[in-house]
């Protein structure tokens, strides 16, 4: 699209505020003045000084000139321009660095010259108009290497008459060119700029009032000179450097409004196609706008598929958050920090820290619940599938249940499993998930020495996140999962905070109603998740943290129930795990026994899975070896007892 961009804010907002200084600055010399030039802030304290019909300024008749190739100052705008060049650096460093007057920081600005690549003792060839410019603020730095950036604010034009010198800085002749006709409400003239100011507030009453520089630009329409609008108006639509130069060039004031005008209808025209060609919004039927740096940090652009999608980000963000069913407490807070986000530039480090906040506001399950599957019968039948004996902890699910068929509300109780390795305490963590229907989510907390990890960090550090509640909560996206804690009794303390002390208010039934973490600094409810923690020994938990919990005490197994687990489970796994059928591997009763007396004497069966995985990787062998002899050759069953003492050893 060819109107895509339509004003230079940039420079329009330092443009409007030099403007509104027209009124009240450049006072004739006062008799009693210590320098006889006017009191004037080079920082934008007081307003500079501004070209208009009535002003009294007047330039020096020799100046030393600025040679720039970025754009076209004209009278009435700011703009930013670079000095790199060593003639530039000669008179930023002689004239502006040095000088102590105002006359001093009246420089001129030469536009649409090419400096020299080499630096040659020739001059390019020098416009012969140009604008008179108060430089406002000079910024410096010698790193890679030293340069300037100058903020100049037009005063008026002039005409070269004659260059004086070259080095080490152009110094030029100069005619001053302010003397602008009177416009009056008759005639051709005012017919022209009545035209132009019509456009002018066309244009600006299409844009969105919401955005600062545009609400002042109305506002100045109403108060500037009518001679003036072309200039500043030029200096703001996004034009080329050649039309600026041509309204650069019109002395006379008609030819100036007729060279301004097209300009300004051909960025009507375009505004008027991008608002055709846009997607309709039922809740805003006037275009909304944002600036937007383009090119150098010196202009803003108003990018219309660009600023939508930002617009529809921001908009699907806010929809999101009020669709998301969260407090009332917790919706306040969204909504403030939206409100701060909309006012935020994207390069902002905190706009990043607010939308991440944002985004996890809305991704936790504030009222997201799965509905708890309570049929007792079917519960008993999964848990003695999954699992053989553990007769207390299954009995303990199915009370659970029972007590939730009569009340619905009921808080999720806080187990500990407490046992020796190798039990099934995890394991049945998770049967007991996949009984009532509900996500599940392992947090390990072996070696954690951080509260942070518990409940997050705050916001005001850099790289901060929640705790692990919260991330777990995220990651299943309901409020009523199974948190397994495990490894309780292995939580540590360093200066970072006690986690075990953190930990009191999640597995607090009477306060974990309004659990809150550092990174989200609201409540949470955490009162229907289902925490079950699981320890090996009950002495290295703190008093007060295994006061709040139900302990349920997991005995190792018998000789028996291990060999029923064996052929119930870990043979079955062990064989899929290495690709092997059971008509490849047989292992009788007898040799489980034997395996189980002679190498495993354990209260949990990991090391018996373990050999059983030795014995299905040395069947395995043979079978690979049984195939690249002869395809056809039987491979003999499981092993027997010296098979079993090959494998495993003695």
């Amino acid at each position: 699209r060819s109107c895509r961009s339509l004003f230079s804010f940039a420079s329009a907002d330092r443009t409007i505020r030099a403007v509104q200084g027209a009124e009240t600055a450049a006072r004739p010399p006062d008799t009693g003045a210590r320098s006889g030039t006017p009191r004037l802030s080079l920082l934008g304290v007081d307003k500079p000084p501004v070209m208009s019909s009535n002003s009294g300024i007047r330039i020096p008749s020799r100046m030393p000139l600025l040679l720039t190739h970025e754009g076209v100052l004209l009278p009435g705008s700011t703009m930013r321009i670079s000095v790199d060049t060593s003639r530039n650096m000669q008179l930023v460093k002689s004239r502006l660095l040095k000088g102590t007057s105002l006359k001093s920081t009246i420089i001129g600005v030469i536009p649409n010259t090419r400096d020299p690549e080499h630096d040659t003792e020739d001059l390019p060839a020098l416009h012969r108009i140009g604008t008179a410019g108060l430089a406002v603020q000079v910024v410096g730095s010698n790193w890679p290497k030293p340069h300037y950036t100058l903020l100049i604010t037009g005063l008026c034009r002039f005409r070269l008459i004659q260059l004086l010198k070259e080095r080490p800085f152009p110094l030029a002749e100069v005619q001053q060119l302010d003397q602008m006709e009177q416009l009056s409400a008759d005639g051709h003239l005012g017919e022209l700029s009545q035209h132009f100011y019509q456009a002018a507030v066309q244009l600006v009453d299409m844009l969105d009032m919401s955005v600062p520089v545009v609400a002042k630009l109305r506002r100045l329409l109403d108060s500037l000179p009518r001679e003036t609008l072309p200039d500043v108006l030029a200096a703001m639509i996004r034009t080329s450097n050649k039309e600026k130069l041509q309204v650069l060039d019109a002395l006379g004031l008609e030819e100036r409004f007729k060279k301004t005008l097209p300009l300004l209808t051909r960025q009507i025209e375009g505004l008027k196609l991008l608002q055709k060609t846009r997607k309709p919004r039922p809740d805003d039927d006037k275009r909304v706008l944002s600036v937007r740096p383009v090119r150098r940090g010196l202009q803003f652009s108003l990018d219309e598929e660009e600023e939508e999608e930002d617009s529809d980000d921001t908009a699907l963000l806010e929809r999101k958050i009020r669709a998301a069913n969260m407090p009332e407490p917790a919706l306040r807070v969204c909504l403030k920090e939206l409100k701060r986000l909309k006012k935020m530039p994207q390069s902002m480090p905190e706009y990043a820290l607010t939308r991440n906040y944002l985004e996890l506001m809305v991704e936790l399950p504030w009222s997201k619940s799965t509905t708890d599957c309570l049929d007792i019968r079917a519960a008993r039948v999964l848990l003695d599938s999954d699992h053989y004996a553990m007769e207390k902890l299954k009995k303990r699910v199915l009370e659970y249940l029972a007590v939730r068929q009569l009340k619905n509300n009921l808080k999720g109780p806080i187990l500990c499993f407490v046992g020796p390795p190798g039990v099934g305490k995890t394991s049945v963590g998770r049967s007991i998930a996949k009984t009532l229907g509900r996500e599940f989510h392992r947090i390990a907390l072996g070696g954690v020495c951080d509260q942070s990890d518990i409940r997050g960090h705050r916001r005001t550090y850099v790289g901060s996140m929640p705790g692990r509640i919260l991330n777990g909560l995220k990651s299943v996206g309901v409020n009523n999962p199974v948190f397994l804690l495990d490894e309780v009794d292995k939580l540590g303390k360093s200066l970072q905070g006690d986690p075990a002390a953190a930990l009191l208010e999640v597995l607090d039934p009477e306060q974990n109603h309004s659990f809150t973490d550092h990174y989200l600094n609201v409540a949470f409810d955490l009162s229907q998740v289902l925490f079950i923690a699981t320890a090996n020994t009950t002495a290295t938990i703190p008093p007060a943290l295994l006061d709040r919990m139900e302990v349920l005490q997991v005995p190792g197994y018998t000789q028996e129930e291990k060999v029923e687990i064996a052929h119930r489970h870990l043979i079955p796994h062990q064989l899929e795990q290495h690709g092997l059928t059971p008509q490849q591997v047989q292992i009788p009763q007898e040799s489980t026994v034997d395996i189980i007396s002679r190498y495993t004497r354990e209260a949990g069966v990991r090391s018996l899975e373990r050999k059983y995985g030795a014995i299905c990787r040395a069947v395995a062998v043979k079978v690979a070896e049984g195939h690249k002899v002869a395809k056809a050759e039987h491979v003999p069953p499981g092993p027997d007892a010296a098979a079993t003492v090959s494998v495993l050893g003695d």
